[in-house]
């Protein structure tokens, strides 16, 4: 599909001085897309120049415009010299390249210099036109859409999912170039990151081509990373979840941090419908399923069979089979029309890898969750013998998936969501990691269907299916009805197994709801809470972290050494966190992400998550300690000391969180539920002998001084009073989230000459606390989405990545003025004399000194949102604009004079976000959801006074429309945005 691009250079402003001798510049602009390269007239003697130039104009293919970015160098002009470089900008326009995206680009961008920052802003006009070109041996994916948002987006309707798509792709590195060593540092962080900005669209057009073969046109749940496996090269990973995405015509109301239950099913009325019978003749395990009411049944035996099993799967690959192909024509900035009538339909079971790397589903797409799942590899990069070729990571990542979905099988689960995959790289030693949930899905569900479902089969004969058709439009047998489970959200709870299929010991008890099916004790998954599963009392922030020092080594020993550790440092991992959940009194896990970091002579793992009190699962047990010899002895007084300290800590919690679980059963439950059959009454008696056998206590034994040390870090602080935090993306719980204060981004870096667990603990626990110190003028507010990435850059330095979102709590007590309270850290002392004749709001008369919040008038400004949210709270969101990621380096000669390594990341992060806002204005949005910052790569050298940082920055741009209720964040009060239209982009001056 060939295109026109064409740029306009309008203007630049508060360029630095480039002539000492004027203390002006000579300012012209080179543009270049590919091969073809233009340049602007000199504007002479002006630190703010006005080019207003013609259209450059680039006729490319439309591949060219998905691999390469528009370049724009800023130069000063020297006539008997070499001209000197101001800055350079790269612009992405894969969002100008599919039909829902921006008409054109237009706005002020920041000049950015990887040795000197930011250094003005140019003004910048770029409009893409696609032709229509019906060649389907074309290699663009124009059309497809890429979503960070890991959940059905706003004012879109979901048609159909069509399975897990990846994508990687290799290059040299070019910092590890014979080039690099007679080049200047400037050349060589540019060549770095146009090279990122290249492979970066590369990788979206191969993973666009896998998605319009299945019949796709989105991608949700888009992740990408960048692997620097230094002399090995550059690898650039993306997964995603294909999907078919309808717009919707009428908008949606303002989304909240906590939808409604049945906000899905008002939007989305074909998601109402369940599953049909299905026909197990060729089970190998025993087992029927039983009706639970209406057309849905329960499985009731071992393994279960896939929801669509039997549903027919779309093949590609006849040239003339044109049923459901996809049209080639398209018009102005857009992609690819679909023509097809119905939406191609999936089953997982015909699905290589039948991962969704979404985190939040529709009401009923998930119909049991199992648990979570985890494959771990060590692979040495110096044994990869054709670096520059992708085969050998891809069979590498091809043994982790099998691994992650052999074990989801094992539980009885033939899907795997809040699937993810990271790396972790220490010099030739790559550990890849991979994580989700086993669950069973319901993917019939997002298939349009008439009245009357359609019915599944294994079988073909025709008379079963009229049987098994039959069936499921019949009467309700008896047993619970399926709105019964449907209003109380315990059917994602009940386990998809029988604890004798699964190759390691778990107990099971029954469902404390419905009084009928199995739970485990402990729910532990990846994903966000869902909305129909009943909770009770409020959700908390919960993170277990442990270390282990190991041997200076190479080649194998070294990766054998981390091998070796690798699966105990995860075992004690989940052993820690699951007693902190008891003490907290909780029993599930949600959004949990454990992370193993390796470095030279230091092993570090983190596991963080969302602890929560499910009311299907049964209550917490006890935590007993017990001595050596499986008793407490009276004269051990630490031990009792500890066990009395552990008990008020529960107690404590319980109150604290609303933990009220006296009477977890509704009214009426006891009787709906008939059971006549003999054997399930003895079945419940073994349950209720047995299961107090291990929901009483749970015994945890303190034989020597790192279990102590386990027991002590059960005790830890809390956050202070009016602070929540969870690292989920909405805080389970009846907590009233109000607005979005601001986003958080904080880089800690400590020493550590003693790797200890206590050590390690004590830097994490300062980290919050500074945190909470530094946010005390905001409370009570709540910490969201609260992640940390741990790196070990040097021997006894740690260095910590905090991103969160955070949120006003309403307090119904008034303790403080949010309008006047929304900034951090512009807080000063204000003398205020006793006896005023004006009153001023919220000053008390006998307080001679208060503090107060100023703030700027921001109501003149645009301001850009950024949050890692995938909403704004107060506000809804009218258009996705398009797909965010920019790769940004920053490297400074001068790091004691710029205020040392804290100076240096405050500058750097302020500069970055400037660049995304830019960005987001450009294409005509204020928000960008989802904000995340994936890499952030500093090294140091103090002794050359030198720092390096490496910041990969995605996400999805967005306008939203506020809500005319809410104040918009940092307006002042009387202004309401909530009516203001839309400002697109104008093509002129």
């Amino acid at each position: 599909m060939p295109g026109k691009l064409k740029v306009r250079i309008v203007a630049a402003r508060d360029l630095p001085v480039m002539d000492r001798a004027s203390d002006l510049a000579d300012a012209f602009v080179e543009v270049k897309f590919g091969q073809g390269v233009y340049k602007t007239e000199v504007f002479r003697k002006s630190l703010n120049p006005q080019w207003n130039t013609d259209w450059f104009k680039f006729e490319v293919d439309d591949e060219e415009l998905q691999d390469e970015p528009l370049q724009l160098r800023v130069m000063d002009y020297d006539t008997y010299s070499s001209h000197d470089v101001i800055g350079k900008l790269y612009i992405d326009l894969n969002p100008l390249l599919w039909n829902e995206g921006a008409s054109n680009i237009s706005g002020w961008f920041p000049i950015y210099d990887t040795m000197h920052g930011v250094r003005g802003e140019m003004k910048v006009v770029v409009s893409v036109e696609l032709f229509p070109d019906l060649n389907k041996f074309r290699q663009s994916s124009c059309g497809v859409q890429f979503f960070s948002t890991s959940q059905v987006p706003a004012r879109h309707t979901m048609s159909a999912v069509l399975g897990f798509v990846e994508e990687l792709v290799v290059n040299d590195d070019p910092e590890y170039q014979w080039i690099d060593k007679i080049r200047t540092p400037r050349a060589s962080n540019e060549a770095r990151q146009l090279l990122f900005s290249k492979i970066s669209g590369q990788l979206q057009r191969k993973i666009g081509l896998k998605v319009l073969e299945i019949g796709g046109n989105a991608v949700l749940g888009y992740w990408q990373c960048f692997d620097l496996e230094g002399e090995s090269g550059i690898v650039v990973r993306g997964i995603g979840t294909a999907a078919l995405l309808q717009k919707m015509d009428t908008p949606l109301s303002p989304t909240s941090l906590s939808p409604p239950k049945d906000f899905y099913k008002d939007v989305y009325p074909f998601w109402n419908f369940r599953l049909p019978p299905v026909s197990h003749d060729n089970q190998s395990e025993t087992g029927s399923y039983e009706s639970i009411g209406g057309t849905a049944k329960t499985w009731q035996g071992g393994a279960p069979p896939s929801p669509t099993k039997g549903v027919p799967i779309r093949h590609h690959g006849s040239e003339n089979d044109l049923t459901g192909s996809i049209g080639g024509g398209s018009s102005g900035s857009g992609g690819h029309r679909m023509s097809r009538v119905m939406p191609p339909l999936m089953n997982t079971d015909l699905l290589e890898y039948p991962f969704f790397t979404m985190m939040s589903f529709p009401v009923d797409f998930i119909a049991h969750l199992a648990g979570m799942v985890t494959a771990r590899s060590v692979k040495l990069l110096d044994k990869i013998h054709n670096p520059d070729e992708p085969e050998t990571r891809d069979a590498w990542w091809r043994e982790i998936r099998t691994e992650i979905r052999s074990h989801a099988n094992a539980m009885g689960c033939h899907a795997v969501v809040g699937y993810k995959e990271t790396t972790t790289i220490c010099d030739e030693i790559c550990v890849l990691s991979a994580s989700g949930t086993a669950a069973v899905v319901n993917v019939a569900l997002l298939q349009r269907s008439t009245n009357q479902p359609s019915t599944l089969t294994l079988s073909l004969d025709r008379t079963e299916f009229v049987k098994e058709q039959n069936e499921a439009s019949g009467s309700a047998t008896d047993g619970m009805s399926d709105s019964f489970h449907q209003e109380t959200g315990c059917s994602l709870c009940h386990v998809p197994y029988k604890d004798s299929t699964l190759p390691f010991p778990v107990t099971l008890s029954k469902c404390q709801i419905c009084r009928k099916h199995k739970v485990p004790d402990i729910l532990i998954t990846t994903i966000e809470p869902p909305v129909e599963i009943q909770y009770t009392g409020r959700g908390c922030f919960l993170q277990a972290r442990i270390c282990r020092p190991k041997k200076h080594a190479q080649g194998e020993i070294n990766a054998a050494q981390v091998g070796d550790a690798l699966p105990f440092m995860e075992y004690e991992l989940h052993r820690r966190i699951i007693n902190k959940l008891k003490v907290k009194g909780m029993n599930a896990l949600f959004g949990l992400r454990v992370q193993m970091i390796v470095g030279e002579e230091l092993l570090v793992g983190t596991a963080t998550g969302t602890a929560v009190y499910i009311a299907a699962l049964p209550p917490p047990s006890t935590l007993k300690l017990t001595g050596k010899s499986g008793t407490v002895d009276e004269d051990n007084k630490e031990l009792i000391s500890l066990q009395k300290r552990i008990s008020e800590a529960i107690v404590k919690n319980k109150e604290q969180y609303n933990l009220n679980t006296t009477d977890q059963t509704p009214e009426g439950l006891t009787d709906s539920p008939k059971h006549s059959d003999s054997q399930q009454d003895v079945d419940d008696l073994n349950d209720s002998l047995l299961g107090n056998q291990y929901r009483d206590t749970y015994i945890l034994e303190i034989d020597d001084a790192d279990n102590k040390d386990i027991a002590d870090a059960l005790l830890e602080r809390d956050l202070p009073a009016g602070f929540f935090s969870c690292s989920t993306e909405k805080m389970p719980g009846d907590l009233n989230l109000t607005k979005q204060v601001q986003t958080l981004n904080l880089v800690w870096r400590q020493s550590m000459k003693h790797p200890t667990n206590q050590n390690m603990s004590r830097i994490f626990e300062t980290l919050l606390q500074t945190l909470c110190f530094k946010l005390r003028a905001l409370s009570p507010c709540c910490l969201c989405s609260l992640q940390f990435d741990v790196a070990l850059p040097e021997d006894e330095i740690v260095q910590i990545w905090v991103t969160g979102a955070l949120l006003a709590v309403s307090d119904s007590k008034g303790s403080r003025n949010s309008d006047d309270a929304d900034l951090m850290f512009a807080m000063e002392e204000v003398s205020i004399p006793q006896l005023t004749q004006t009153p001023v709001k919220g000053l008390k008369a006998s307080s001679k000194l208060d503090k107060k919040l100023h703030i700027k008038d921001l109501s003149a400004c645009r301001e850009v949102q950024l949050t890692p949210l995938p909403n704004i709270p107060g506000a809804h969101i009218d258009e996705y604009l398009g797909y965010i990621n920019i790769f940004f380096i920053r490297e400074s000669t001068s790091l004691i004079q710029g205020g040392g390594v804290n100076g240096f990341m405050h500058h750097f992060i302020t500069e970055v976000n400037a660049m995304v806002r830019s960005h987001v204005a450009a294409l005509g949005g204020n928000a960008l959801v989802v904000y995340t910052m994936i890499d952030c790569i500093l090294m140091e050298n103090p002794h050359k006074n030198q720092c390096q940082c490496l910041v990969n920055v995605s996400g999805d741009a967005v306008h939203v429309q506020y809500d005319s209720d809410v104040t918009y964040i940092g307006q002042r009060g009387g202004d309401s945005r909530g009516s203001s239209p839309r400002i697109l982009p104008q093509s002129g001056s």
